[in-house]
């Protein structure tokens, strides 16, 4: 069966996920997350690519990454498979580190992007870790070493004192929905064609792409009761092609 080629994003800018190979850890102390930061870096300078987001979890990893001179799947694979390399020869195992190929979705406004920025950023604080646990959240306080901070940092205010401040600020604040975002969706989502259906019996519309023509009001009210009946953001996104950053502000207007 021929794989599914991977959606590409206007911007270049890609949220990515590494995973262990069955839910393995991917690191057991913090030399091997040094070493995968070192690969990271090395491959950022060969490639000039523009990383703006990471952490790294036990058995996962979330970047927030640009492509540069080369495209996504072959950076990933260079770090992928350098750190494999690593790995292995570390802890005297053979075969496949990572689970299949990395996951990624295209994030293609500033909404979503911030978004994915705190999803990233909030993932230790999940699990009881700080904020600053392996993220790339030191570089935002401090002097960055391997995240290009500055086009996040101008998002917030001119001066980088004020913008660290309001990043900070940012930050503090949990997600509200986090449904969506890849590695967040709900394990218990439809099947495409199930959602179909049940996205046309809400609406009353011939077809899901056409809820995108409906006025404002209209529109974010059926949003809104998609999301309460359980369909991920990014599934509803798919089905309809409304932005996902107006899915996860959409309200019922009540």
């Amino acid at each position: 069966m021929a794989r599914t080629a991977r959606k590409l994003g206007e911007s270049g800018i890609y949220h990515v996920m590494l995973r262990g190979i069955n839910q393995s850890e991917l690191f057991y102390d913090s030399d091997d997350k040094q070493a995968f930061l070192e690969r990271l870096a090395r491959f950022k300078l060969k490639d000039s690519y523009k990383l703006y987001a990471y952490a790294l979890m036990g058995n996962h990893v979330h970047l927030l990454i640009a492509e540069g001179t080369d495209k996504l799947s072959m950076i990933m694979k260079k770090i992928a498979v350098s750190y494999s390399y690593w790995f292995n020869a570390k802890y005297l195992r053979s075969g496949y580190l990572f689970e299949g190929r990395f996951k990624s979705e295209p994030v293609d406004d500033d909404s979503y992007f911030l978004t994915v920025f705190k999803y990233i950023h909030l993932n230790p604080v999940k699990v009881g870790s700080g904020i600053d646990s392996w993220t790339s959240f030191d570089e935002y306080m401090d002097n960055p070493k391997l995240v290009d901070t500055d086009f996040v940092l101008d998002m917030f205010a001119d001066n980088k004192e004020d913008a660290q401040g309001l990043l900070r600020e940012f930050l503090e604040v949990p997600l509200a929905d986090d449904a969506g975002i890849l590695g967040a969706d709900k394990p218990n989502a439809l099947a495409d064609e199930v959602a179909i259906e049940k996205i046309k019996a809400i609406s009353g519309l011939e077809t899901c792409d056409k809820l995108a023509d409906l006025d404002k009001v209209s529109r974010d009210r059926i949003l809104h009761q998609l999301k309460r009946e359980g369909f991920t953001i990014r599934q509803i996104s798919r089905l309809t092609r409304i932005n996902r950053g107006i899915i996860q502000k959409a309200k019922a207007y009540d």
